[in-house]
């Protein structure tokens, strides 16, 4: 007789998948794939349907691991950002000032969107239109910056005299700058818009003109 398929012996030196590992390997494959679909053919116009056939899943295995449309586009967005977070770690671990690491922070992100600008596109764009859970994920994101900004305003005797929400605007105002260029398809060259991003973040604490120097002397030492 026999035996099944999984009661069977790994050849040596093989060792057999668990079904925790098989699942993580699934869900990251068709979240893969799902960050593509969302953002070539946006949130509103995707199906679970799309979804399964780019990542070559099943709709049962779909359902396995997410439980629809929603969740899985709230799991694409915590892998990008993420992501996205460790390569801002790694890029700023060796810097100190709060004007050094707010460059190198912008840098990295505006390189990322240059490199992937389908994931930045899901991250900007299309959590705006994602639903409720969307749309609170990019809230947090939005915030997260708006509070690392604060940071800024040690750098100015005026601290106390800015607006309460200023942190808010700026940050508004960079990611709208950037939303442009990623929904016109063109995050080719973004990073060369270091100036105008750094003059939107920073200079309300430094001045635009000293934003603006600090970026192109960052760009003239990354070249």
């Amino acid at each position: 007789m026999r035996l099944p398929e999984h009661l069977k012996k790994a050849p040596v030196g093989v060792e057999r998948l668990s079904r925790d590992a098989l699942s993580r390997h699934q869900r990251q494959r068709i979240i893969k794939a799902a960050i593509d679909v969302f953002a070539k053919r946006g949130f509103q116009n995707t199906s679970i349907d799309n979804i399964v056939a780019a990542s070559e899943a099943s709709v049962g295995g779909f359902y396995l691991l997410f439980d629809g449309k929603d969740d899985c586009f709230v799991h694409c967005y915590d892998s990008v950002t993420a992501d996205i977070r460790a390569a801002v770690a790694e890029a700023s671990s060796e810097t100190s000032s709060w004007v050094a690491r707010l460059t190198t922070a912008v840098i990295t992100i505006l390189r990322y969107a240059e490199e992937h600008p389908l994931p930045a596109r899901l991250v900007l764009i299309e959590a705006q239109t994602a639903g409720p859970a969307g749309v609170e994920r990019y809230s947090e994101t939005m915030t997260g910056l708006s509070r690392a900004l604060r940071g800024g305003r040690e750098l100015t005797s005026r601290g106390d005299e800015l607006p309460p929400r200023l942190e808010d605007a700026s940050s508004a105002g960079a990611a709208w700058l950037l939303h442009q260029r990623l929904a016109r398809g063109e995050a080719a060259g973004v990073v060369e818009l270091l100036p105008e991003f750094l003059a939107i973040l920073a200079g309300s604490y430094i001045g635009e003109a000293k934003a603006r120097a600090h970026a192109r002397r960052a760009l003239s030492a990354k070249a």
